[in-house]
């Protein structure tokens, strides 16, 4: 009897001793995982859609809603683009359980977040109904923006990881000969993929990008509408 409880508990010890031990591999993977840098692709916001299904792959398909636009275009300058974001070093971090930083996340090498978006802000505008004209021609109106969020947070935990994502700015529209200003806007969208205990770095992609592309389809939703074109062509 002695000699079955000796193997019996032996046997316990050993199991104890195996999840302990995946335990900390589990632990020591997901901290490896959340050091250093990883760098993320920006998607054009008007086209992105995340593939069917979930994961962390992409497919393109046109937004519902845009459509070529007939006839003269409102002429427009976009004067001043401001990054107002507390940190504009990166575009996110990756914490371990206790909610330490153990990395960064950022855009790809040499892509600068505020020039890609005036690009999409232009692109925006271009698709509504108007014409985008350097600062020195005379336009119906212009246009002031700020950026006040662009950031992911990469969560790990010991049953799931969560990518999280918020993204806001706002944009202004000015009457030119009175340098008043006519219509405002503040825009946001935000992020979650949500995965087991594999990490990779499609998560914080797919969710900085779902974010991005969700505050900018408001914006462009926005400067479509017939009652904000009235106001500068009145």
């Amino acid at each position: 009897m002695r000699k079955v409880g000796f193997c019996r508990n032996k046997a316990e010890m050993v199991k104890r001793f195996r999840n302990l031990f995946s335990l900390v591999v589990i632990s020591v993977f997901l901290m490896a995982c959340a050091l250093g840098t990883d760098r993320v692709k920006l998607h054009d916001p008007l086209t992105y859609k995340p593939a069917e299904g979930g994961g962390t792959k992409v497919a393109y398909a046109d937004v519902p809603g845009v459509k070529t636009i007939t006839g003269e275009k409102i002429r427009m300058i976009i004067k001043k683009v401001e990054d107002r974001r507390p940190d504009t070093s990166r575009i996110g971090a990756k914490k371990n359980t206790y909610g330490m930083k153990m990395g960064s996340i950022d855009l790809e090498e040499g892509v600068v977040f505020l020039e890609v978006f005036k690009k999409n802000l232009s692109n925006c505008f271009e698709l509504a109904g108007y014409e985008i004209i350097p600062d020195k021609e005379k336009g119906k109106g212009f246009v002031e923006a700020e950026i006040g969020t662009f950031w992911v947070t990469f969560i790990p935990g010991f049953a799931r990881v969560d990518a999280k994502s918020l993204v806001t700015f706002s944009v202004r529209l000015f009457e030119p000969e009175a340098n008043k200003e006519v219509w405002s806007g503040m825009f946001d969208g935000s992020g979650m993929v949500s995965s087991g205990l594999a990490v990779t770095r499609g998560m914080y992609e797919e969710s900085i990008n779902r974010a991005y592309a969700e505050a900018m389809r408001k914006f462009y939703t926005a400067i479509s509408d017939e009652k904000v074109k009235n106001l500068l062509t009145k």
